[in-house]
């Protein structure tokens, strides 16, 4: 096999693929799918593999996959369930047009030859009208026909990053679903943890219609297991140091464990299953790394929160130790990156890290909240996921994206 179809980093790996069985995340999804009349928020982590759980238990067959991503009204989300289940409607100035000069069996048939008729279902549940006295079809609205076809073949729904679609889009969608769901349609949303329970917030009659799987961030043992199976199908072994140092410096991540692993097979060039075992070696860890933190995207977003909510001439510039003179927005991430980076962080760890890293002029308690508070809707622009969670109330911070605390790892507090 070549080493690229082994290691899949933001894929659906194979070879690699780990069930992590102790935690019965698959029999749950199994559970779910005999029983339904709920529906299922499966959440996470970013980048933890809720994505792929879902692909590797659910048959592609009779299912139908939507990237919240794209779901920027109600009808997007219609037009998507029509396209897949190949239903066709005809706009009503096309079955006016075509009533003028027909009667209404004659009118069921021209739609048929536009490639609509038997597909749109016009025999079945659309208003009828009569003009002059001929009688059409008028088609049903998007949604009405969409819940139709959905209550009458039953696919299962798979609405993936459902945290990106807008609260009142997502309670039109739920709302409407409810019924089905009812009836026997398996919907599966999957997002992030602080928002599982979205389908309840947007519409507060699916209470104990809802249930939750949570996906925990990977342990060095999971992860491991990444390692163990591909290096065994490409025929090639690796020191447990090296296995060990890229779990840790993985953080939680099965992506960024399968990154590294391909990454160290085409350094040895390896690039597909050998006929005799080699051994994989790594001779700078720094620059194996560094070279990784420079194809990661998390720059972006660490150059956004640096700059703050706007630029001001009049912000106060401070000295870190290493002799870099920042403003607080800076200093604050050099202060996150040097806890380890930790995923999660308390504001007096905070404090007590601001203190190495800077040289004096440390800043007041509520300038440092007040950043943090910043910070936390900078993130939550960016696109994709918020890279940070500043929870204010519990005074602590998350770093919710293992490529962010990668980053700030390799690329901030590597050069200090």
């Amino acid at each position: 096999m070549r080493a690229a179809d082994v290691f899949i980093a933001g894929g659906m790996p194979r070879v690699t693929y780990n069930p992590r069985n102790d935690l019965k995340l698959e029999d749950t999804l199994k559970d779910y799918m005999d029983n339904g009349y709920k529906l299922i928020s499966v959440t996470g982590p970013t980048k933890s593999g809720k994505t792929v759980l879902v692909n590797k238990v659910i048959s592609t067959d009779n299912c139908i996959s939507i990237s919240g991503g794209s779901i920027t009204q109600d009808s997007d989300f219609w037009n998507i369930i029509l396209d897949e289940l190949e239903v066709f409607i005809p706009d009503s100035q096309t079955v006016a047009e075509l009533s003028k000069e027909t009667t209404t069996a004659t009118v069921s048939t021209g739609l048929n030859i536009l490639g609509f008729g038997a597909k749109a279902g016009l025999a079945g549940g659309d208003e009828e009208e009569r003009t002059k006295g001929h009688s059409f079809k008028r088609p049903t609205s998007l949604k009405q026909r969409a819940i139709k076809a959905l209550e009458e073949k039953l696919p299962v729904i798979i609405i993936d990053d459902f945290h990106y679609i807008q609260q009142s889009v997502q309670q039109q969608i739920i709302r409407a679903i409810k019924q089905p769901i009812f009836n026997g349609l398996r919907v599966i949303i999957i997002a992030v943890p602080h928002r599982a329970y979205d389908a309840l917030k947007v519409e507060t009659e699916m209470t104990g219609r809802v249930t939750q799987l949570s996906i925990k961030l990977w342990e060095p043992e999971e992860l491991k297991q990444i390692a163990y199976s591909g290096f065994k199908e490409l025929n090639v072994s690796c020191s447990d140091e090296i296995i060990s140092m890229f779990a840790k410096e993985s953080f939680g991540s099965p992506n960024l464990m399968q990154e590294f692993c391909l990454r160290l097979c085409k350094k040895n060039n390896i690039f597909e299953t050998q006929e005799e075992i080699k051994e994989l070696v790594l001779s700078n860890e720094n620059e194996f790394f560094e070279d990784v933190v420079n194809s990661v995207t998390s720059k972006v977003a660490f150059e956004r929160l640096a700059k703050g909510p706007r630029q001001r001439a009049d912000r106060i510039q401070r000295k870190l130790k290493s002799g870099e003179i920042v403003d607080i927005y800076s200093a604050i991430l050099h202060a996150i990156a040097e806890t380890g980076p930790s995923t999660v962080i308390t504001y007096e760890e905070l404090r007590k890290s601001l203190r190495s890293v800077m040289q004096d002029d440390l800043p007041k308690g509520n300038e440092i909240t007040r950043v943090l508070s910043k910070m936390d809707e900078i993130a939550k622009t960016l696109q994709g996921e918020p890279v940070i969670d500043w929870d204010k109330d519990d005074t602590r911070l998350f770093i919710s994206d293992p490529y962010f605390a990668f980053y700030l790892k390799w690329a901030v507090r590597s050069r200090e």
